[in-house]
């Protein structure tokens, strides 16, 4: 060989020395830094939903690092399998890579805007790591999109198959689409390169509904899948409430259809309204006959007690409630929503009542010694749970339910409500307000509709008439 050649070869060996690969790694976790570092910033000034807390970064950088080391080992083994089957390429392997796993266990534990900026700082990385291949980083992003958009309501684990089916299909046609743009014909190769993209988004699904759980157990997250199996009435907190405070049980049920309605509404997760009003009582278990739903026809306890020790009782059930579900492990959004349902408002009727037991001038009522500890709803699942719970209780004392009163018994308790600031911290608006009141009284006129009087059984009226002959 010449000297020139000598020289290339020297060149070439130089490139691939460990001094070389290290410069080439560090080189490109600067990069990965920079990029992760100013999408985030600029994500969170910029996307008013992109507002991940600690335990949500964590999570983030966890399924990031496993999925860069899935990644990594999938190129290793495709290596190996281009090798052991000379006449398949080794670029249609890739696409059979679970690139969307990752953004769909995002979006399922996210929210939307949050699987975006995932999505896209996955498939730039992705495509680097495939020898700076722009049809991979292209692929990568689109199949992560189309993932997290099949899962966004999944509220069965058999969702997520049917979602995996799609992004099969999906994967198929933006592969042919792919081809068409390359201008060759089509071949073998792109056979195989079609049943793996088939298969990549069935197999993205299998592994989403493994690593789902897992993700639930670990981080404390509360999806939706979880909350279906909250739903179930046999969760043995429900059955409790059920038998030793059926009438708080009857009232939760109402919320939820309070709830649900009126987050369908105004665009927020009904699933979570609805799960969340059946458990935002549950502190009432341990002190039942202390609530008025829940007496019947008993003596009211409190009318022994000091107004002061009745707020006490009152107030613990909220603090009681968080306990069991912390206990019960239901997860960190229905505990906050337990905390919150009360907020800070006062327990209007025992503060009238020590005002008027306190000798004037002499005793001084304290407001604070009869609100409730708070804090006050930071979401809007919270404020719609607070909203709810508020205008059932309230309806139960209307004594001619008009469809008119019920409308005027929903806008006074909403105003009260808002006007006493508890729905300062969370992020309803008017409009939002407005049409929860909308969905509360229709729902509210489906329970108190009129019944037309029904004639008295043909055994009673027979014996009227024999009465009567008689």
């Amino acid at each position: 060989i010449s000297d020139d050649q000598v020289k290339r070869l020297g060149a070439l060996q130089d490139g691939n020395s460990t001094v070389a690969l290290w410069r080439n790694a560090m080189g490109l976790l600067l990069c990965c830094f920079l990029l992760i570092y100013f999408a985030h910033t600029f994500a969170k000034r910029n996307i008013r939903k992109y507002q991940p807390d600690n335990r949500d970064l964590v999570f983030l950088s966890s399924v990031f690092v496993v999925h860069i080391l899935v990644l990594k080992i999938s190129i290793f083994i495709s290596s190996a399998l281009g090798s052991a089957f000379p006449y398949v390429e080794q670029n249609a392997y890739f696409y059979f890579f679970p690139f969307a796993v990752g953004t769909m266990l995002v979006r399922i534990v996210l929210n939307s805007e949050v699987s975006l900026v995932f999505a896209i700082l996955t498939a730039i990385i992705t495509g680097a790591l495939f020898g700076n291949s722009f049809a991979i980083m292209f692929f990568a992003f689109l199949t992560s999109l189309a993932g997290a958009h099949w899962v966004r309501h999944v509220n069965e684990r058999s969702s997520l198959f049917r979602a995996g089916f799609r992004l099969g299909m999906f994967n198929f046609t933006l592969l042919i689409a792919m081809h068409l743009m390359t201008s060759k014909a089509f071949d073998l190769q792109l056979v195989y390169k079609l049943a793996f993209g088939f298969s990549g988004g069935l197999a993205a699904a299998v592994m989403v509904t493994g690593i789902v759980p897992l993700v639930e157990s670990i981080f404390r997250y509360t999806t939706n899948i979880k909350l279906l199996e909250l739903a179930n009435m046999n969760n043995p907190l429900l059955r409790d409430l059920m038998v030793q405070a059926p009438g708080t049980y009857h009232h939760s049920i109402i919320v939820g259809n309070l709830a649900e309605a009126a987050a369908e509404n105004i665009g927020v997760n009904p699933l979570m309204a609805r799960v969340a009003a059946y458990y935002h009582d549950i502190g009432k278990i341990r002190k039942p006959l202390y609530f008025i739903e829940n007496i019947g026809a008993q003596e009211n306890r409190h009318d022994k007690l000091a107004p002061s020790m009745s707020a006490l009782i009152l107030m613990a059930h909220v603090k009681d409630g968080a306990e069991m579900a912390h206990e019960a492990r239901l997860g960190k959004a229905l505990n906050d929503i337990i905390r919150e349902h009360h907020g800070s408002g006062m327990m209007k009727f025992f503060y009238d009542r020590a005002k008027s037991k306190a000798n004037p001038g002499v005793e001084h009522v304290d407001e604070r010694d009869y609100r409730y500890p708070g804090p006050k709803p930071q979401t809007r699942e919270a404020a719609l749970i607070m909203l709810a719970d508020a205008v059932e209780a309230a309806s139960r004392t209307l004594t001619d339910p008009t469809p008119a009163r019920v409308q005027g018994m929903v806008q006074k308790i909403i105003n009260n409500i808002f006007i006493d600031g508890q729905l300062d911290e969370c992020e309803l608006t008017l409009k939002d307000i407005h049409n929860i009141a909308k969905s509360f009284n229709l729902v509210l006129g489906g329970i108190f509709h009129y019944r037309v009087d029904y004639p008295e059984p043909v055994s009673k009226e027979r014996v009227a008439e024999k009465g009567a002959r008689g």
